[in-house]
This record gives structure tokens, C-alpha cells and sequence, in this order.
């Protein structure tokens, strides 16, 4: 019977790791792997199949709309009238917006570049069939990710 369960590479792994040997299952039937990260760079443009959760385009939309409101209202009192002011309203607004988004985003990037997330890691445990659920409540009392029973009779 095997027990497989991801955790955050941490030292909640290595506190689960002696709780099971301290329960009787030998260090020879403890796997460990580490999982590879992915070094790719930000993008600013998310597709429909992957996002960062980073929205470009939000604040600049907002404020576009915004600026056409007010320049389109004062723009009755000004010389060129509203239609022409709610235009550069509209200009100035989407063009502060994604300024500002830029700013805020690049910083955002700097940060998540500067601290990476650290790599999973999968830890395979072989085990008789009456410690399962006993190797299944330590992992899940040491913060795993994730825990599967595998039995392959």
C-alpha cells in the first residue's frame, strides 16, 4: 500500500517525515521527491488559458470612464462641447489608469521575482495496510497539501 502526498517545501515536511519514522516505518520506505519550478517571465496579457490573477486593464477602463463623465459634463461649458472633451476625457483617463497600473504591476513582478515560490515536494510512502490511515492523519496534522492512498493489488 502506498500513501502519496505533496507538501510546501518546509519544515513541516521534515517534522512529517520523523513523526512516521517514529511511528515504525523504516527510512527505506520513505520517497521523497522535490518537483522542479517553472522559471518563465511575467507577462503583461493574460489568455483565456492561463492568469496570474493581475488584471491590466481594470483600473484604466475605470478611469477612462470616469474622465469621459466629468470632461463630457464640463465639456456643455467649455468651448469645444461635450463630445470632444468626453473624447479626451476618455484619452487622458485610460492613459493614467494604465500608467499607473504599469507601475503598480512592474513592483508587484519585482516582488514575486525577488521571492520565489518554493518547489513542491511529493513524498511517497510504503506502508502495510493497518498504518494507513494512522500515515494519513499525521500528514494531514503536518500540513500537506495534498494526501492519496494507492494500493496496487
Amino acid at each position: 500500500m502506498y500513501i502519496i502526498s505533496t507538501f510546501d517545501h518546509s519544515n513541516y515536511l521534515e517534522l512529517a517525515i520523523t513523526a512516521i519514522q517514529m511511528k515504525g516505518i523504516v527510512k527505506e520506505n520513505i520517497l521523497g521527491v522535490a518537483m522542479d519550478t517553472r522559471g518563465e517571465d511575467v507577462k503583461f496579457f493574460d489568455s483565456i488559458h492561463s492568469s496570474d490573477g493581475l488584471s491590466l486593464l481594470d483600473l484604466p477602463i475605470i478611469l477612462a470612464a470616469l474622465c469621459c463623465l466629468f470632461a463630457s459634463i464640463y465639456g456643455f461649458l467649455l468651448t469645444w462641447g461635450p463630445v470632444l472633451w468626453g473624447l479626451i476625457g476618455i484619452v487622458c483617463g485610460f492613459s493614467l489608469g494604465l500608467i499607473i497600473k504599469l507601475i503598480t504591476t512592474r513592483k508587484y513582478n519585482y516582488n514575486r521575482q525577488k521571492n520565489p515560490k518554493s518547489s513542491e515536494v511529493v513524498l511517497i510512502i510504503e506502508c502495510k495496510e493497518t498504518q494507513v490511515e494512522m500515515v494519513k492523519d499525521l500528514l494531514w496534522e503536518h500540513h500537506a497539501l495534498g494526501v492519496s492512498k494507492l494500493s496496487l493489488s
